[in-house]
């Protein structure tokens, strides 16, 4: 009896084995079926709740690759001024420190210095070169169009050159933390800063600013912030919930780079910056905003070439090579230089 049921488990084990061989050579001979996928462009109500034996309805939008996005990219109408610049200024009062390449040794925390607020500002080394690239000058008014948690602008005040920094977002959460941020770094801010509005917090769409006379604008617009989706894969944009807002943050970037193009005064700049390595998000923003400029306004803009003013900048930073960009830069992260992911272009205006 015991022979008897032995010989049955082997013979049932073989058949498992032999189905299972069959099993993984059907799924490696599969097809994908396009023809169940249901296509958003003129699909009926009807067609969305015909029965689909899947466990997931996927829009095709989120399958697009980046190419479909950017196939006319060099057969635009468009054709803006690009002109070099030779030299990057760096301000006499702006202090930044890092260590050298190939340490990987970690700043230890801010604490508190005499006057009761931190005694520096920890970031990644990429978000100073936007900055630097927007070339404030004494007496500029500098709008941070979206501006949380605030270390730009506290870079921008701390050239000590700009007479106003207005700190714009969209949500007083944001603006809350922009707040806390300044006061952990300025001691006198009620009185020397708010007061006499040298600094200016401001909740808004930054699309919707329609007053000011702005010298220079930054636009860190929201993005997928490729280090912190990296960082917390529970709490970032590719979370199956909100495929929508990924899908549309390039419309949202481009709206609010066209709204600061027509913001700035002439002669002066906007640099439009993220923290992302998409090429769409990136120089394809950059794009469409100066075609949206050159279709619907009399607005001239010149691209900045900063290629030969950043090569001084070779000892501290790696930067994508300049001939994959079409429009501006890109801090690329490595393991001896890990900063960035950090993409800007300089734009000025010249009419």
């Amino acid at each position: 009896m015991e022979k008897e049921l032995s010989n049955r488990d082997a013979g049932s084990s073989n058949t498992t084995v032999s189905h299972q061989h069959s099993l993984e050579h059907s799924l490696s001979q599969a097809e994908i079926d396009f023809t169940r996928v249901i296509s958003s462009q003129n699909a009926s109500s009807i067609s969305l709740t015909e029965f689909m034996p899947a466990t997931k309805l996927k829009g095709k939008e989120d399958w697009i690759p980046e190419p479909t996005y950017s196939e006319n990219f060099n057969n635009c109408e468009i054709s803006p001024t690009m002109s070099k610049e030779y030299d990057l200024s760096f301000p006499e009062h702006l202090n930044a420190y890092c260590y050298e390449i190939g340490n990987h040794t970690e700043f230890s925390s801010p604490k508190n210095g005499s006057t009761g607020v931190l005694n520096y500002y920890l970031m990644d080394g990429g978000s100073l070169l936007p900055v630097l690239a927007l070339d404030i000058k004494p007496g500029d008014k500098v709008l941070d169009m979206c501006a949380s948690a605030g270390g730009k602008s506290y870079l921008a005040l701390q050239t000590l050159y700009p007479d106003n920094v207005i700190c714009n977002d969209i949500s007083k959460s944001r603006t809350d933390r922009i707040y806390s941020v300044m006061k952990q770094y300025l001691y006198d801010l009620e009185e020397k800063w708010l007061e006499k509005r040298k600094l200016w917090i401001s909740l808004s769409d930054g699309r919707a600013i329609c007053e000011g006379d702005f010298d220079k604008i930054i636009v860190d617009v929201p993005c997928t912030t490729d280090r912190h989706s990296l960082k917390e894969p529970e709490n970032n944009i590719f979370r199956p919930d909100r495929i929508k807002e990924r899908l549309k943050l390039p419309e949202l970037q481009t709206e609010l780079l066209v709204q600061a193009l027509r913001l700035v005064k002439v002669g002066g700049n906007v640099v439009y910056s993220t923290c992302s390595l998409s090429p769409i998000q990136n120089d394809g923003v950059v794009h469409l905003a100066l075609k949206r400029i050159w279709e619907e306004t009399d607005i001239e803009v010149s691209v900045r070439d900063l290629s030969v003013a950043l090569l001084q900048t070779a000892s501290v930073y790696k930067l994508a090579d300049h001939k994959c960009m079409k429009y501006g830069h890109l801090v690329v992260p490595n393991l001896q230089i890990n900063f960035g992911p950090t993409y800007f272009c300089k734009l000025q205006r010249i009419k």
